[in-house]
Parts: structure tokens; C-alpha cells; sequence
């Protein structure tokens, strides 16, 4: 199988070139989020990242405050919480005051979280009209990149307005919004350009004008993603984890699997180019274990004839079936 597909889908950077003269305010974007999503008001960052910053900046945390993240946390994840507090992990990050919750390819595993509590839904694809904070938290954090495939972009969703204001404010007072986006272009087609822009995102604010008409563009195309990862998920979920849950509100990224000795490096071969990776399973009882697993991608870029082809190989060589 020649094609290749990664969790989330590729930045199309000839659409975010073509699309930067319509300039587009982030306000505009801000009004056409809440008009589609209710409960909550959005905020419009340059990154996911940049938004996490923001949720802790406003949460008025210093460098003596410790902040639970989730095992395997990313890079960027204990970056940004280092330039604001201390990230903290292992089991006494479960037990911290405030914590980010990760609901890793878009499965929600807790609920009831603590009031001030940061959602991580990077890789989420919200239904429109869905529930937002759906574990309870005060925040919501939507990168989309990983959602539509944009070159930047990231939400921010707060639970009251002057929450909103006063992050908005913090926002608007940082920098740099131009030469970030140039980097994140550039840094496509060069590692050492994208450690740049990884280095400076921490202290991002707003996306560039230059940006904004992408995302609006990206946005339009919701249902549209939506229809097409309804259709993918139907053909992916027999091969789910047999204790995952479902969501018709919350849509994945990808479908995690089980993979014996035998066919661990199956998914390489299939064109899976992320490898088998470690989930965090938290049982009903809030006992928690990490499990290794094999996500077979079902977002937009990925074909249905590839999904097909590989749903049939890993069948074939005996992947568990739900209810089989």
C-alpha cells in the first residue's frame, strides 16, 4: 500500500497562500464558532499551544504552582505549561488542584473534573450543536490543524464572556502573530525552520490576519469533515477497543486497536506512519493503566479505498472484532 497516513491530516499550505487576502478579523471567526457551538465562548489563538498558555495565564498560576498533565504528555504540552507553572506527572498529577485532561483522538474518559480543570481536545471533532466541556472543565482547547487540516489556528473556549474578555486581553497584548505564520509555512518543508516556530509559539497570542481567511474557509467545510468521519467511523469500530465509548457528538481522529507480538509492525507496513502508540485507559473506578495500541486514522485525508484495504488486511491477520 503506497499511501501513508499520520492521526491528523496534512496542512495544506497552497490553500493558506491562497486563501491569506481575505483577511479576515478574528472577531468574525469568534462570532461564526459560537453560532455553531453553544455553552461556551470561543477564543481565537494562533495554536492550540498558544491557547493552553493563555487558559493557564488567566487561571493566574505562577512557576511555584504545580499543573497534573497526562502521561506521554507532547513536548509542546510541558513547554507550554513550564512558561506559566510546573508540569507534574506520574500518579500525583491525577490528585493536583488543577489539571489537563487529555481526551486523547477524541474519546471522552472522565467526567466531573474539578471546575478549573483544562480539557485538552486538541484532536477532537465537535459535532456542531454538541455539548461543550463535556468532562466539566473550565476550559476547552481545540487545535485545528489536527481538526481541519489548517496551517494554524487554535480555540480557546471559555465558560463565561469575561473570562473570554479577560483572555482576549492577554492575548492581544503579545506579538510576533506574522513571523510566526511564515515559520509555520516554512517549517513544512524545514525541521530546523519548524523548531523555530516551535521555540516562539509558547508566547503567541492571535493568529495572523494573514491566517484568518484559511481558517474561516477551513470552517465552512465542517459538516462536509463531518459527513465523511461519520461514514469512516461505521467502518473502522468493530476493530475498536472493546471498552471504548462512543460518542455521536465527539467524533475521533482515529480508531485505536489492539495489535498482538505477531502483527505489531503491521501497521507500518499498511502505511500507518504513526506506529503503534500508548493510551491511557481510565476505568470506572478511575484506575488507570496505559495500553499499547495501533490507531488506524479516519480522518479527511485518509481514502476510503485505503481505510477499506487496511480494515480487510487487519482483519485477516485475526486484529480482535468487536462482538466476534
Amino acid at each position: 500500500m503506497s499511501e501513508s497516513n499520520f492521526l491528523w491530516p496534512r496542512s495544506e499550505v497552497l490553500r493558506a497562500i491562497l486563501c491569506a487576502p481575505r483577511l479576515v478579523t478574528p472577531s468574525v471567526i469568534e462570532v461564526m464558532l459560537a453560532s455553531m457551538f453553544m455553552g461556551g465562548y470561543p477564543v481565537l489563538c494562533s495554536s492550540g499551544r498558544s491557547a493552553l498558555v493563555l487558559a493557564l495565564a488567566s487561571s493566574g498560576l505562577s512557576r511555584a504552582d504545580s499543573v497534573g498533565v497526562f502521561p506521554y504528555a507532547s513536548h509542546c504540552v510541558l513547554d507550554a505549561v513550564s512558561r506559566v507553572a510546573t508540569p507534574l506527572t506520574g500518579e500525583r498529577a491525577w490528585r493536583e488542584h488543577l489539571r489537563i485532561v487529555f481526551h486523547q483522538w477524541g474519546y471522552v474518559q472522565e467526567r466531573g473534573l474539578a471546575q478549573n480543570a483544562i480539557e485538552d481536545c486538541a484532536d477532537t471533532l465537535a459535532v456542531p450543536g454538541c455539548q461543550l466541556f463535556p468532562a466539566g472543565g473550565a476550559f476547552e482547547i481545540w487545535s485545528l490543524p489536527k481538526i481541519l487540516g489548517t496551517s494554524g489556528g487554535g480555540v480557546l473556549w471559555c465558560r463565561d464572556q469575561t473570562t473570554a474578555e479577560h483572555v482576549r486581553y492577554l492575548r492581544d497584548k503579545r506579538d510576533g502573530r506574522t513571523v510566526q505564520w511564515f515559520l509555520r509555512l516554512l517549517g513544512t518543508k524545514s525541521p530546523l525552520i519548524h523548531a523555530w516556530w516551535q521555540g516562539g509559539e509558547g508566547i503567541s497570542g492571535a493568529p495572523s490576519r494573514l491566517q484568518t481567511g484559511e481558517i474561516i474557509f477551513a470552517l465552512g467545510k465542517w459538516s462536509q469533515i463531518v459527513a465523511d468521519r461519520l461514514r469512516k467511523i461505521e467502518m473502522a469500530w468493530p476493530l475498536a477497543l472493546p471498552w471504548l465509548l462512543r460518542s455521536p457528538e465527539r467524533l475521533p481522529c482515529a480508531v485505536p486497536t489492539l495489535v498482538d507480538a505477531e502483527t505489531k509492525d503491521i501497521g507500518l507496513e499498511l502505511g500507518f506512519s504513526a506506529g503503534l502508540r500508548m493510551m491511557e485507559r481510565v476505568g470506572q473506578d478511575g484506575q488507570r493503566s496505559l495500553v499499547q495500541v495501533l490507531p488506524i486514522p479516519i480522518h479527511q485525508d485518509v481514502s476510503i479505498g485505503w481505510l477499506q484495504r487496511a480494515l480487510d488486511r487487519l482483519v485477516k491477520e485475526n486484529v480482535p472484532v468487536l462482538g466476534s
